[in-house]
């Protein structure tokens, strides 16, 4: 739509559709969730109108009536437009501006599954809290969950019984969606973990989601879980052994390799049988330097591949670049190695 001048006096109602219909609504990658109405983040025109708004008096205003027949003061309709505009604004200014988001996550109906949806709370970025948004990596994962469990993990996720939902842990779940699309696809008993500063979101996360993975089969709770203290990790837990570990996009230092593989090592059931599937962006040079870290200290310490393979993704609601991801299915050996260099049997 044309966006209106406030020099021709416009309605409040004129400007506010103006301002709803400015909203950079966030996307999950698919084309039905972008927006019919987007504009980019250089858009001039677009720009100049919300700082003309924020900057106005107003002073043609007069009171009115809403829908309801409750009076909206001049007072309020200000506050309400400058609040709008400031809104408008923060979303082109890249996500660490924008406030709290709810997106709705896909996952596509299957010949097995019929359309799954995860609803995601991102409370605003502050300093390194990186847990608080839903990354490309997850999204990429939790699509691939469905062929992953029938191609790889068949024997431990194709259990009838309740009794026997497979035993599922995440590290670093951020936000919740590998886990609880990993509890509903593959109908499994999935304990959701990571920092405590990440664990009120998560847990907000699990809460409103948790109907629709038990309508399918599945459970899922969370915990805190530091990988830098992990023997006192999880005390609430009678046994702490995993069929499965997963992780998705989890290391950013350069100390997380090791971290996440003891994590693996420490919580992954022993035998040749369990499996622990994890997922690495490879953004850049430094990445990439931590997944050859990650893989070369497993294959040290008693774990083999099972499969690898890549998938290209945009790592970012608003990016335009494409980055790979690698994702590995890695299973212990039958020499279990230690951190140490020592071996067992």
């Amino acid at each position: 739509m044309d966006l209106p001048s406030l020099r021709r006096n416009p309605s409040y109602n004129t400007i506010l559709k103006a301002l709803e219909s400015l909203q950079l609504k966030p996307s999950s990658w698919d084309a039905t969730a972008v927006p019919e109405v987007t504009y980019p983040e250089g858009d001039a025109t677009a720009n100049a109108f919300l700082i003309s708004v924020i900057m106005s008096e107003f002073e043609w205003l007069q009171d009115m009536k809403d829908d309801a027949g409750a009076v909206l003061s001049v007072d309020d309709q200000k506050e309400k437009l400058i609040s709008e505009a400031s809104s408008r604004m923060s979303e082109r200014c890249g996500r660490s501006a924008a406030g709290e988001m709810t997106r709705t996550w896909v996952i596509p109906k299957s010949l097995t599954l019929p359309e799954i949806r995860f609803d995601i709370r991102e409370p605003p970025l502050t300093g390194d809290q990186i847990g608080l948004k839903t990354w490309g990596t997850s999204y990429v994962l939790a699509k691939k969950l469905e062929y992953i469990g029938s191609e790889y993990l068949g024997p431990i996720i194709n259990n009838e019984t309740h009794s026997n939902h497979p035993k599922v842990l995440e590290l670093g779940a951020g936000t919740g969606l590998v886990g609880m699309a990993a509890a509903a696809v593959w109908k499994s008993n999935v304990l959701l973990t990571d920092l405590e500063d990440i664990q009120e979101n998560m847990i907000f996360n699990i809460n409103k989601n948790v109907m629709t993975v038990s309508g399918l089969g599945g459970w899922i709770s969370g915990d805190v879980l530091d990988w830098t203290n992990a023997r006192e990790a999880l005390p609430s837990l009678g046994s702490k052994e995993f069929e499965l570990v997963i992780a998705a996009d989890p290391m950013y230092d350069h100390e997380h390799p090791e971290l996440v593989a003891k994590m693996v090592k420490r919580f992954l059931k022993e035998g040749t049988e369990s499996r622990a599937l994890v997922a690495i962006p490879l953004r850049d040079s430094h990445t990439k330097r931590m997944a050859l870290r990650f893989s070369t200290i497993l294959e040290n310490t008693g774990f083999c591949v099972v499969y690898q393979d890549h998938e290209t993704f945009k790592d970012d609601w608003q990016s335009k670049d494409e980055v790979q991801v690698q994702w590995t299915i890695w299973r212990r050996t039958d020499v279990d190695i230690g951190f140490d260099g020592s071996n067992s049997f």
